[in-house]
């Protein structure tokens, strides 16, 4: 059941949920150290609209994590895999995006533009 609390940025979010994204958020903070700069819930998760977790369609938990500068692929790779065994535990899965400062604050094209006016009006930042 999620949290009440208005102020709560993962209010959304089932305990179980908010345990497993926390607990991931702690590893990037702990794995990136100085170069992450962002961390930001977005989608239907920030929204509040994800499709229950015992739907037909599932909702995943968006997260756009923001670094000094572009992770190496691999590097990326790895961090995604992290989120797999969350999965298991809380039945959602935490989708991380990466991207640097730099390519956030200049978006080049039409997609790009309209993922930062989406995250604009809907992204809930958490704590780094």
């Amino acid at each position: 059941m999620p949290v009440a609390d208005s102020d709560d940025p993962l209010r959304h979010l089932s305990r179980l949920e908010r345990e497993c994204l926390l607990r991931y958020c702690a590893f990037l903070r702990r794995r990136l150290g100085g170069s992450l700069q962002r961390l930001v819930l977005f989608g239907s998760a920030a929204r509040g609209d994800m499709w229950d977790a015992g739907s037909p369609m599932h909702s995943d938990i968006d997260l756009l994590v923001v670094t000094a500068e572009a992770l190496p692929p691999e590097t990326a790779e790895q961090l995604v895999n992290e989120t797999y065994p969350l999965y298991l535990e809380c039945g959602r899965q935490i989708g991380p995006q990466f991207r640097s400062a730099g390519a956030l604050s200049k978006p080049r094209g039409d997609r790009a533009t309209a993922f930062a006016e989406n995250l604009a009006r809907d992204g809930v930042d958490l704590p780094v």
